[in-house]
């Protein structure tokens, strides 16, 4: 009896030390607010870190940069400059740290993040400024898409680097057809930070997906599931001071200060499958 308590007892003491074995096996995944060492340079928006024993590759979130090393394709014009200022901001941070937005990986398994260097620079944004890349915004990621843009056209005000030329295009710049009248209509009270979106149908419509642009700004609202209701309204609001009306739904546009008061600025609405529906020409 006592023999077999102790086989016994010696299985639980195996079984325990498994548990405590794989309890502290350190996770593969790449975590945010963790600082991780650069191991390698891929090109202008890709990059390797150390995770444990693991290298992850990182592909930088929201921008793109010119292609140096795609097979089969030409080296594009910035391409070696972008590559050399991501490799010498990492190479003088030696450390990152990252965040993300909500989808965390791409069809290549890399790892999408918002990339912070050790003196507190945003290298995506920085990329950006400089001239060096684009805003490439694939949903569900796009938390920042209404930041970038602003860095992006900035940039193409001073013709830095990409833009030197006048006549390189952003995903901003394509042509969109406007499709037939679907009955909305947008009014803009730019000092107020208020657009009022009317349904002049007899049906529901569901914005989920509807994208509400101030064009000279180049800011973007992307809408959450919401229903406007026939022959009804809703407005969204990016200023301070809100005035409700409990009639009308109300959303609010978390970026301050979205609208042009001095110059001309433009509202463009898009539906789900990116057509222009409604314009408000701020004459």
């Amino acid at each position: 009896m006592k023999r077999l308590l102790s086989m016994y007892l010696l299985l639980l003491v195996f079984i325990l030390a498994g548990c405590a074995d794989i309890s502290i096996a350190p996770s593969k995944a790449v975590k945010a607010d963790t600082w991780y060492s650069v191991s390698s340079y891929v090109d202008g928006d890709t990059f390797k870190i150390k995770v444990g024993k693991n290298e992850t590759t990182i592909r930088l979130l929201y921008i793109d940069t010119p292609e140096t090393v795609k097979p089969d394709a030409p080296i594009e014009a910035y391409g070696p400059e972008a590559s050399a200022l991501t490799k010498q901001l990492l190479e003088e941070s030696g450390k990152v740290r990252l965040t993300f937005d909500k989808e965390t990986q791409d069809r290549f398994d890399r790892t999408l993040a918002v990339v912070e260097l050790k003196d507190g620079r945003i290298l995506n944004e920085v990329l950006l400024e400089e001239g060096l890349a684009k805003v490439m915004i694939y949903e569900p990621n796009v938390k920042m898409e209404n930041v970038y843009k602003q860095l992006e056209q900035k940039a193409k005000e001073k013709k830095v680097a990409l833009w030197n030329s006048g006549k390189e295009t952003s995903q901003t710049d394509v042509v969109v057809h406007k499709k037939k009248e679907m009955g909305i209509t947008i009014e803009v009270d730019k000092k107020a930070e208020l657009v009022t979106i009317t349904n002049t149908t007899s049906s529901p419509i569901d914005l989920e997906g509807w994208k509400l642009v101030s064009v000279r700004g180049n800011q973007t609202y992307t809408f959450e599931p919401h229903v406007l209701a026939a022959q009804g309204k809703t407005q969204i609001s990016s200023g301070e001071d809100i005035t409700l009306d409990h009639q009308i739904p109300l959303i609010i546009w978390e970026v301050d200060n979205v609208w042009n008061n001095q110059e001309s600025d433009p509202a463009e609405l898009y539906n789900e499958n990116n057509e222009l529906v409604a314009v408000w020409e701020d004459k």
